[in-house]
């Protein structure tokens, strides 16, 4: 099914159903899924050329238990 006709059938599936608490849930999937790209081209920008910098090793790169090892030190209290 192309992406086109899944979101002609999701639409025609959403506007027959009458459970408030299940239409919550799919818009809040839905908008935790448009807020991933809702970056601006400035944002787009910073971010690829961090990448370009970690691939090119001029940047640190940090494991998970180093985050939150950080994250937990910093936190306010």
């Amino acid at each position: 099914m192309t992406t086109t006709a899944l979101k002609k059938e999701l639409h025609k599936a959403i506007d027959s159903i009458d459970d408030a608490t299940f239409l919550q849930a799919v818009y809040t999937i839905v908008n935790e899924k448009k807020l991933q790209f809702d970056l601006s081209a400035d944002e787009w920008k910073e971010i690829e050329l961090a990448q370009k910098h970690h691939k090119a090793g001029k940047s640190k790169s940090y494991n998970w238990d180093e985050v939150k090892n950080y994250a937990k030190g910093h936190s306010k209290k």
